[in-house]
C-alpha cells in the first residue's frame, strides 16, 4: 500500500495543507490564512476541520506540521516567533490528538530541508542548506542525512544576520538584518515607489508575478533583493560550508532572476574556499514545506525507528 500523510506548513501569511504520497508527490493541496496576530480560535477550528476532512477521505499514516520560530523542548508548541505571536504556546500535538494519529511538529526551516534531501534534485547531498524566503528568512541544514538543530530546533536565527546596520528594523527588533531586507516586507518596501495608487500597497506576490511576466520594474526590485541575498549567503556559507544551497519559499518563486543575482553577488563577496557549492532553486517551489512536514510518515525507515 502506498503511504500517504498530511503535511502542514504554517507560514506567517498562509497555512498550507497537503496529502503527500511516499514518493513526495502531492495528491491534494489547499491553504487558509494564518491567524498570525489576531485571536487564533477560528483559525485553529478551521484547521482542525480541514484536517478532519482529509483524514476521512484518505488512508493517513500521520500528521506532520512545520511551525515557525523557536520550538519548545518537547516539540509540541512554538516558544517564540515575532511573525506569528498569536500562535505562541499552542500545543499543536494536543490539538490534533482527536485524530488518533501520530503527530510530529518540526521547525518550518527544517521541513523544506528534509523535502529537498529526501525527494529533491540533490537528494542525499552531504551538506545541504536550504534558504527559506517568505514572510521571514532563515536556513535549515542537513549534514550526512541528519537535520542540524541546537537552538529551538533551529541552527540559530540566521535570517537576522546584520547586512545594513542603518537599514529597516524587522519584527524581532534587529536593524538591517537579512529578514528585514530580503523577505516579503523588504520587497513590499521597495515596491512602494512603483505604486500608482499610494493607498494600495503592492504585495510581494504581485511583484513575483510581474517578474515572471518580465516586467522591468519588478525585475529591478528582485535584482536588489538578489543582491542582498547574495550578501547574506556570503555571510552564512563560511560558517556551514554547504555543498548545496537550495532557495525555497514563496519569494524563491521569482526564479532565475533572483538566483542568478544572488549567485553572482555571492561569488563577488566570498572567497573561493566558501563558494564551492551549487546554488539552485527548489524543485518544489512553495510546496517544499508540506512535503518535508509529511516526510517522517512517508519513509519506511522513519516509521521503523
Amino acid at each position: 500500500m502506498t503511504l500517504q500523510a498530511i503535511g502542514i506548513d504554517i507560514g506567517g501569511t498562509y497555512t498550507k495543507l497537503a496529502v503527500v504520497l511516499e514518493g513526495g508527490e502531492i495528491q491534494h493541496l489547499e491553504s487558509l490564512p494564518t491567524a498570525a496576530r489576531e485571536d487564533p480560535h477560528d483559525y485553529l477550528e478551521n484547521l482542525v476541520q480541514r484536517i478532519g476532512l482529509l483524514v476521512a477521505d484518505n488512508e493517513i499514516t500521520g500528521i506532520g506540521l512545520g511551525a515557525p520560530g523557536f520550538l519548545s523542548k518537547d516539540r509540541r508548541s512554538i516558544r517564540y516567533n515575532p511573525n506569528t505571536p498569536a500562535l505562541v504556546g499552542i500545543d499543536f500535538v494536543n490539538l490534533l490528538d482527536r485524530f488518533n494519529l501520530p503527530v510530529w511538529l518540526e521547525q518550518d526551516l527544517n521541513v523544506p530541508t528534509v523535502a529537498e534531501y529526501h525527494f529533491g534534485e540533490f537528494r542525499g547531498a552531504p551538506r545541504l542548506l536550504t534558504a527559506s524566503i517568505g514572510t521571514g528568512l532563515g536556513a535549515g541544514f542537513v549534514v550526512e542525512g541528519k537535520v542540524l538543530d541546537f537552538a529551538g530546533s533551529t541552527i540559530g536565527d540566521t535570517g537576522h544576520i546584520i547586512l545594513e546596520p542603518d537599514g529597516p528594523t524587522c519584527t524581532a527588533g534587529c536593524h538591517g538584518c537579512g529578514e528585514a531586507l530580503i523577505a516579503t516586507p523588504g520587497i513590499e518596501r521597495l515596491a512602494d515607489k512603483y505604486s500608482q495608487n499610494k493607498s494600495h500597497r503592492i504585495e510581494a506576490q504581485e511583484v513575483i508575478s510581474a517578474v515572471k511576466q518580465g516586467q522591468l520594474w519588478a525585475l529591478e526590485i528582485i535584482e536588489q533583493i538578489g543582491g542582498w541575498l547574495g550578501l547574506w549567503l556570503a555571510s552564512v556559507s563560511p560558517i556551514f560550508l554547504p555543498s548545496h544551497v537550495i532557495l525555497c519559499g514563496g519569494v524563491a518563486e521569482a526564479g532565475e532572476p533572483l538566483r542568478k543575482k544572488a549567485e553572482s553577488r555571492f561569488h563577488e563577496l566570498s572567497g573561493p574556499e566558501y563558494t564551492q557549492c551549487v546554488i539552485a532553486l527548489s524543485h518544489f517551489g512553495g510546496r517544499a514545506g508540506v512535503i518535508g512536514a509529511a516526510a517522517p510518515f512517508l519513509n519506511k525507515l522513519f516509521l521503523e525507528e
